[in-house]
């Protein structure tokens, strides 16, 4: 085994794989007895979505695809 310096070594847990592991959820809102928040989606290229859920159960994308909420206000 090859013994290298502290953070040079070769990993296979790449910040790609890190960014691809999961939803992200952000700018929580209540309206009403309604929940809203956007919600990142790395497996769609990173479409950012508005949800939506109530008590009733109901959960839905109130942004279908192609959408994107996304702003580039500060790219």
């Amino acid at each position: 085994m090859k013994t290298l310096p502290y953070g040079t070594w070769p990993s296979p847990i790449t910040a790609d794989l890190i960014a691809a592991a999961g939803r992200r959820l952000g700018d929580i809102a209540v309206d009403g007895d309604s929940v809203y928040w956007i919600e990142s989606r790395p497996e769609q290229e990173g479409r950012n979505t508005i949800m939506m859920w109530n008590p009733g159960g109901e959960l839905r994308e109130v942004t279908p695809p192609p959408f994107n909420v996304r702003s580039r206000a500060h790219e």
